[in-house]
């Protein structure tokens, strides 16, 4: 590549699986390939050198390089980035097997554009229905192949024994790693599902032949990004210290959470070229926190892949529970918190009895127990109000039951009430905590990155603030339209103590789900007035086959539908039992889910605290545990009348409850990347179904 008269090299970039396809390659193959990547792919990728280098005549951008007689690496080439990307090696007949074009031959008509545009798909109908199905594999595992795969000789004894593709999906005692090389290796991506996996980076081309050799993994290499997400990059490099607050906003599989995490590693690549803190003598401190138990998990293995979780630094992950109790003043320490709902609930009750004892023609009765609790916990601790005239001032637009001058101080009252209560038994609500520790919080960060803000109470952001010496020096992302425990308030609007003009980015691509998929969920997102609009306009990147509705009469039919659907979504994804999730409104849904599964796929029910995303086998989780989280092949269950939705509590307005439901049903199925089912029952119709439409979602009576 020339830029201004100079030689400029590509830099060297991987389709995801490529090293795997690289380890297998004969010696003298590897040799060629190893030759070749110097002095061709990084220097004249582009030049037409024939037999050796040859365009792909119809594809966009796509080359192939000719290694020996038999053997072809295809690549793309992108001038404008410098980026060559190795998409796939081979031998020959096999390779354009996977282009879908004759051996040698001109394609016709197939792949150009971007990768949404590279394959015409139809649209398919549900996979079988029939969980029996037994597929012999396409090659027997014999010794000598596993061995040619890299698999460990320790598994040889009890792969060679597998038979059928059911029998794959379900053997047990080798790792999940070992069965996705497998499955990779009989079923080989063709070229449009290549497109659809992640490119990742190679900082030295050697490190692909480390992956290859199996030294090192593939999640180790940093993932390309895109133009618009490297853009807002671009805000914590330079040479200076870079100053916030930061809004990055997106919809579902936009990549928040993960550009967080790049911030941070561009941010310490900055301030450590600046020595900032090594004249300070003391440790750059960084804060990163979310909002669940399985997120930081899930959080603290990305920050170990992009080699920042250790370092003249210090990095914590931290979800707020766990940090408002580290800063709590004493006396708030031995305080019991009062989680019990029902519990809360009687307090509540109790509260009310001596409200209308005080006050004459009292305004609310143990009905309204549930809406004045969450009225308490939400909005007069949630948003920290000091006294009767804050709330009374206060815009309450959005929570669906409006509330009077009379009523709201009844409220008032009642809340005071239930504080008395609450000091006579030495206990206090969680929230109580968050307020106690964002009114005693001391400066301990040097930056703070809160991700999935929409689901903090403003309380809690404040609390978050507190602990950054520079509250310039905050990171937030947020969609409001996945807010699953507020309501439709805007959680900016009330954190009117955090300024972001002029820092807000919205990212506007979708890379977790393909655009069947998403066009389908679009229908069960907020309605507009409640809605987000800039963070629902996303363009999905990826292609695939309709979600699938299954309407059925009887658990019977549900149990047999859910394992035929798992077993042909996984073949058929060539992904291992891992990548599946099974996600239930309730605890109790997930109960009977498991009883329902085949025990092939290792089912495993998981809670939020508990969520292990390396579980080798299905996991079956609530909705609520599922936020932030993305897996291949998704099953929803179950849609029905009183169960999802569930029925609107007393005292709490139906419009806004249902809201809520449905922005839950919107992000669980959001969760899917590849493959979705949706289970729904057909005699107790949920008031849901009518935004299932033939349109978007391939509807099927059992």
């Amino acid at each position: 590549m020339r830029q201004g008269g100079v030689i400029m090299t590509y830099q060297i970039a991987h389709a995801e699986k490529f090293p795997l396809e690289l380890g297998e390659m004969p010696k003298k193959v590897r040799n060629a390939y190893k030759n070749n990547l110097y002095n061709v792919l990084k220097y004249a990728p582009n030049q037409v050198n024939p037999p050796k280098i040859k365009r792909l005549n119809d594809f966009n951008y796509l080359w192939r390089l000719r290694l020996g007689d038999d053997y072809r690496l295809v690549y793309r080439v992108d001038e404008d980035k410098g980026v060559v990307t190795m998409l796939m090696i081979g031998h020959r007949k096999k390779i354009y097997q996977r282009l879908k074009i004759s051996d040698e031959a001109e394609p016709s008509h197939m792949l150009v554009g971007e990768a949404e545009d590279y394959i015409e798909r139809k649209n398919a109908s549900g996979v079988g229905h029939s969980p029996k199905l037994e597929r012999l594999l396409p090659v027997k595992l014999k010794r000598n192949v596993l061995a040619k795969w890299g698999v460990p000789s320790k598994y040889h004894g009890i792969l060679e024994n597998v038979r059928t593709e059911n029998d794959l999906l379900g053997v047990n005692n080798v790792p999940d790693k070992v069965i996705e090389r497998i499955i990779e290796r009989l079923w080989p991506s063709d070229i449009d599902k290549i497109f659809q996996d992640p490119v990742r980076i190679a900082s030295h081309p050697e490190e692909i032949e480390e992956a290859a050799d199996g030294k090192r993994s593939i999640e180790s290499f940093l993932l390309m990004l895109d133009e618009e997400q490297e853009e807002f990059l671009t805000r914590f490099r330079g040479n200076k210290k870079p100053q916030g607050p930061w809004l990055l906003k997106g919809g579902p599989g936009s990549g928040k959470s993960t550009i967080s995490l790049y911030c941070i590693r561009e941010l310490l690549n900055s301030l450590q070229q600046l020595s900032i803190f090594e004249q300070e003598n003391r440790p750059l401190k960084i804060l990163y926190t979310t909002f669940t138990n399985s997120l930081v998990n899930v959080s603290e293995y990305l920050l170990e892949v992009l080699d920042i979780s250790s370092g003249p630094h210090e990095l914590e992950v931290k979800t707020v529970d766990s940090l408002a109790s580290r800063h709590l003043p004493r006396e708030w320490q031995n305080k019991s918190v009062c989680f019990d709902y029902k519990e809360r609930e009687e307090l509540v009750c109790e509260a009310v009895d001596q409200c209308k004892m005080e006050v004459r023609n009292y305004s609310f009765s143990h009905d309204d127990k549930k809406f004045l609790l969450e009225e308490i916990d939400w909005i007069i601790i949630g948003q920290d109000l000091e006294n009767v005239d804050q709330y009374l001032e206060l815009d309450r637009s959005g929570r669906g039951r409006a509330l009077g001058h009379r009523q709201r101080q009844h409220l008032w009252k009642l809340y005071e009430s239930l504080q008395n209560i609450l000091r006579e038994r030495n206990e206090c609500f969680f929230s109580e905590r968050l307020r106690a520790a964002a009114k005693s919080v001391s400066s301990s960060y040097d930056y703070v990155f809160i991700d999935e803000a929409q689901d903090l109470k403003p309380v809690a952001v404040r609390f978050l603030m507190g602990l950054c010496h520079n509250r310039r020096n905050v990171f937030l992302t947020a969609d409001i339209n996945q807010s699953i425990w507020g309501y439709s308030f805007s959680w900016t609007k009330m954190a009117s103590d955090l300024r972001v003009q002029g820092r807000t980015k919205v990212l506007r691509r979708n890379y977790r789900t393909t655009k069947e998929i998403w066009n389908a969920v679009l229908q069960l997102a907020p309605s507009v007035e409640n809605a987000d609009k800039e963070t629902l306009s996303l363009d999905a990147v990826y292609r695939g086959v309709k979600p699938v509705l299954s309407r059925y009469c009887t658990s019977r039919q549900a149990e047999e539908r859910l394992n035929s659907f798992l077993f042909e979504a996984l073949r058929k994804e060539r992904a291992s039992l891992g990548n599946a999730a099974v996600l239930c409104p309730t605890n109790r849904e997930t109960e009977k889910v498991y009883e329902m599964l085949d025990e092939r796929f290792k089912p495993k029910i998981m809670k939020s605290k508990d969520v292990d995303i390396s579980w080798p086998g299905v996991k079956i989780l609530t909705m609520h545990a599922a936020k932030g989280l993305e897996f291949p092949v998704v099953a929803i269950f179950c849609l029905e009348k009183n169960r999802l939705p569930w029925p609107a509590r007393d005292g709490i307005d139906r419009e806004d409850h249902f809201a809520q439901q449905q922005r839950l049903l919107f992000v669980a199925c959001s969760r899917a990347m590849r493959r979705l089912i949706v289970f729904a029952q057909k005699d107790r119709p949920s008031v849901f179904l009518k935004k299932f439409t033939d349109e978007y979602w391939d509807v099927e009576d059992l």
